[in-house]
């Protein structure tokens, strides 16, 4: 199963400090080894107690206790070996351990064992996503114990789109991107093929991060699933990064500034390098250089011209995907 996901304070985040916004890239890169050279002063005691020593030291399981703690030992242990050694691969462990866990007699790889933990989260009376799946290159965890179903109508480019969204409340699990960013950053939402799913308490429903950053956003993903069957993550992230800088207005600079600060044109995780591959073509555009990193220097762009250009990238991905899917179809008869 595979989920894709935003991350929640997208448009919002700015950053006063050069080492805080290289800290929160790498953690979100799951790197917490090379992060622990930009740690915030402010933030040196709590990520101290959680990833400085042979143990996690903080009350994270504690302030996430419920129904479900042994499970939730399970992805936090593997969390924490993952994010401290980037250099090696945990899943067979998270696999074995989850088998014994589930009652599994042979070792099967995690994605095999969604069946059993979709019953044990049903068991609990909790809600979860429809098996396990990985955000970037970590498996998660991210449950919760309300969800309430509504729909909404929203424009997306000149479209109008009339979708299923399911609004989820009280977290007991936001995942491994939560636990290495200290609780700063999140998933805020995902689509399936059919519904979206968003974490209401984090969105004002009437705000561009509602609108733009999680509807119109998740919306484009909806969309490219049916047009484009089997798209790749990268593929969605970045028509759907295009689609928001197609839109957003009041938070155009923000949003330009987080995908500056998060991008990685060599990272395995869609969100970071759709963020490069968006400037890069941006960049290309406005400035014929293939990286612009200074925030001032889009600053002199309006508004409105950013986002003629990006939906214009949009369009023009559109084409190019539609003749590569006609060709791969050609090639397959």
């Amino acid at each position: 199963m595979r989920f894709i996901l935003f991350i929640l304070f997208l448009p919002l985040c700015t950053f006063a400090q050069s080492d805080s916004s290289r800290f929160y890239s790498l953690c979100l890169d799951a790197n917490v080894s090379r992060a622990m050279q930009y740690v915030p002063e402010r933030l040196a005691p709590e990520f101290e107690q959680r990833f400085r020593y042979a143990n996690d030291q903080s009350d994270y399981l504690l302030k996430h206790s419920s129904g479900i703690d042994s499970l939730l030992f399970i992805f936090h242990r593997y969390w924490r070996k993952a994010l401290l050694d980037s250099t090696k691969n945990y899943d067979g462990e998270l696999a074995k351990e989850l088998c014994h866990f589930f009652n599994v007699a042979d070792t099967i790889p995690v994605d095999s064992l969604n069946a059993p933990f979709n019953a044990y989260i049903k068991s609990k009376n909790y809600y979860a996503t429809d098996g396990i799946g990985k955000v970037g290159k970590l498996y998660d965890l991210l449950v919760w114990r309300r969800q309430t179903d509504t729909t909404y109508s929203f424009h997306l480019n000149k479209e109008h789109l009339k979708v299923r969204v399911v609004l989820m409340q009280q977290f007991i699990s936001l995942g491994w991107e939560e636990y290495a960013s200290l609780g700063k950053f999140y998933p805020g939402g995902w689509a399936l093929k059919d519904a979206l799913y968003c974490v209401s308490d984090a969105y004002d429903k009437k705000s561009e991060k509602f609108l733009v950053s999680y509807l119109a956003h998740e919306g484009r993903h909806l969309k490219d699933y049916a047009l484009f069957p089997g798209i790749e993550g990268k593929d969605l992230e970045y028509r759907a990064k295009l689609t928001e800088l197609s839109m957003v207005n009041n938070m155009m600079y923000s949003l330009i500034n987080f995908f500056i600060k998060n991008s990685n044109k060599n990272s395995v995780n869609d969100h970071p390098l759709a963020n490069y591959n968006v400037m890069s073509a941006l960049s290309k555009h406005f400035f014929h250089k293939e990286f612009e990193d200074d925030l001032s220097q889009w600053k002199k762009l309006p508004v409105k011209q950013i986002n003629k250009a990006a939906y214009h990238l949009l369009k023009a991905n559109t084409k190019a995907m539609r003749n590569l899917y006609k060709q791969q179809q050609h090639d397959k008869a």
